[in-house]
């Protein structure tokens, strides 16, 4: 395995440091952890559906890899949680914690929905 092949593996992790340093004070530790939540669910959402013999999904109308799927709808969600985040800045710390399990909920049904085509 190559060096792109393990950059490309982890490249979800990207936003956590991006996570970091977008955010405001009281919120940081909540989008890191939404973040890693999204990273580590991704992965096994993937194991799930390899192992069930599904590697390109119960439906196989997309020939797009599961990570690929993945990785693009998490994105997608992990990319408007920061953005709702770093524009509400006095947001109480249970406000933003109850926003990120939603949207990770969210981001959860959608990956499951595209990874099922």
């Amino acid at each position: 395995m190559g060096w792109g092949a393990i950059i490309f593996n982890y490249i979800d992790l990207a936003w956590v440091p991006v996570a970091l340093i977008c955010l405001h004070k009281g919120q940081r530790a909540a989008g890191a952890i939404f973040v890693l939540m999204c990273a580590f669910v991704l992965r096994l959402q993937i194991e799930l559906m390899e192992s069930i013999g599904y590697g390109r999904g119960f439906f196989q109308l997309m020939d797009t890899p599961l990570f690929l799927r993945g990785l693009i709808t998490y994105s997608v969600f992990i990319g408007f949680f920061l953005i709702l985040a770093y524009f509400s800045p006095r947001s109480d710390r249970f406000v933003v914690m109850a926003a990120s399990i939603t949207i990770f909920m969210a981001a959860f049904c959608v990956s499951s929905l595209i990874m099922v085509l």
